[in-house]
């Protein structure tokens, strides 16, 4: 199976992932003569790592040149292949250049340049523009307030939410419009979405 096959066609995010949260989400927009250079350093001549990408006949979609070689150093926050987008978490910002986690189960991060192709976001812009978020295996109550001793809002539906906004490791969710819920929609509620650098909830970009 094709590397890009291969990941995540839906966005989860591993909750085993050693690496940090960072200060962001940084989304590379693909096309199939993508060339995206990667550097030990920012202002770096020579590039330690590059992806070229190349038109895939049978599926439409861009994928990569010299899969067997990429796929032993490329381990990112994830791929959606039906919009040629690959997703990585960003370390840090400089003036023309951002530092992105290449493997979530390393740490390992290189630099990638500042281009128009490049979106940064923080992780409460991403999570409040995500199709929807629901809770992973990790169990945990809705509550009323972004507190574990808060009233608990009683839930038995199937996880399907909206992000309103972010208090520290806490999200406010919303059953959200598209969701097949209707019968015990959460109107406002507050789950965590992270601790420490562990990831709490899943989310999917699109439906």
């Amino acid at each position: 199976m094709k590397f890009l096959q291969a990941l995540f066609i839906l966005f989860t995010l591993n909750a085993a992932a050693q690496s940090d949260l960072g200060i962001g989400i940084a989304t590379v927009k693909l096309t199939s003569s993508t060339v995206l250079n990667f550097y030990a350093a920012a202002y770096d001549k020579e590039p330690k790592q590059v992806i070229e990408f190349y038109p895939d006949e049978a599926t439409g979609s861009p994928d990569i040149r010299n899969i067997e070689a990429v796929e032993k150093w490329l381990k990112p926050e994830g791929f959606f292949l039906d919009y040629d987008q690959l997703v990585f978490r960003c370390k840090a910002e400089e003036r023309f250049w951002i530092e992105v986690i290449v493997n979530n189960e390393t740490g390992e991060s290189y630099w990638i340049r500042k281009t128009k192709s490049v979106d940064l976001d923080t992780w409460e812009t991403f999570l409040k523009d995500a199709f929807m978020v629901s809770r992973n295996s990790f169990p945990q109550e809705i509550k009323a307030q972004p507190s574990d001793t808060a009233k608990t809002i009683p839930f038995d539906g199937e996880d399907c939410f909206q992000v309103k906004s972010i208090k520290g490791d806490w999200i406010q969710i919303f059953t959200a419009p598209h969701c097949d819920e209707t019968d015990n929609p959460i109107k406002s509620g507050w789950i965590r979405w992270k601790e420490g650098n562990e990831i709490l909830i899943d989310y999917f970009l699109t439906a």
